[in-house]
């Protein structure tokens, strides 16, 4: 049996600067009981424009979870476009699968791939491969709390105009800590943390915080609001280290 959720994003705040540099499969992350089931969330935009300038806009976001009795696989996307004159202002995405085994247990092992992109900073492609180790600190039937550790492997190849490539294969530590707490009825919150390091420079870290609020209106409308920080101690290029994204969206369930 399938269940799919049609997200439909109104941004009324939109990013000053935003590179995904981590994913946040936590945003996604769902606990169903129920075995061998599909969720999902799919997120389509189209829009053209042409005044005295033509724009086009395109975007996907696409969320899917398979639900064994044991195990959980995910298949996360998102791509944005936008251009003017057939000239890319905004060009990035991301493709991201993960599997969560025993996921009912307190030690959960999981194992990730990610491809990810974003042309106008000059990311040309940063691949990410690994595993983790999961412990649920805190289960109770309000809050529920998660940290996960583990190693990866990181590719990154940036290129800028005018500029000679860089590319760089780096072992990385990554740690995550999670709590989901239902403040009301209507109100839940998630918050993210996530530190991801290489050994040799463990204290140089790429850190990302992200915050969450979910809040329902009805059965099939929620408002949701969600602010993301990221840190990077050391970029490859000369690029900015702090990146924040705030967006606002309602999420409607059919």
């Amino acid at each position: 049996m399938y269940r799919f959720t049609l997200l439909l994003i109104l941004p009324m705040l939109l990013p000053f600067a935003a590179d995904a540099q981590v994913l946040n499969v936590e945003r996604f992350r769902s606990d169903a009981d129920t075995a061998d089931v599909w969720i999902g969330e799919l997120k389509f935009d189209f829009s053209l424009n042409k005044q005295n300038t033509a724009v086009m806009a395109l975007g996907n976001e696409t969320n899917l979870a398979r639900f064994t009795r044991n195990h959980v696989y995910y298949f996360l996307n998102q791509i944005n476009l936008v251009m003017v004159d057939e000239k890319s202002l905004v060009s990035d995405g991301y493709f991201h699968i993960r599997g969560t085994y025993n996921r009912r247990k307190t030690w959960s092992p999981e194992t990730f791939l990610q491809f990810q992109y974003n042309l106008n900073w000059g990311l040309k492609r940063r691949v990410l491969a690994g595993a983790t180790m999961r412990y649920k600190y805190l289960e109770t039937p309000a809050i529920r709390g998660s940290v996960s550790t583990g190693l990866m492997i990181e590719n990154e190849f940036w290129r800028e105009s005018d500029e000679p490539a860089v590319e760089k294969t780096l072992l990385k530590s990554t740690t995550s800590l999670l709590i989901r707490g239902r403040l009301t009825e209507q109100a839940e919150l998630v918050m993210i943390g996530y530190y991801q390091a290489p050994p040799a420079s463990f204290f140089k870290p790429r850190i990302t915080g992200d915050a969450k609020l979910n809040l329902k209106i009805s059965d099939n409308l929620t408002f949701t609001t969600q602010f993301v920080l990221t840190y990077d101690a050391g970029p490859l290029i000369d690029v900015t280290k702090v990146v924040y994204r705030l967006t606002n969206g309602i999420v409607i369930l059919i």
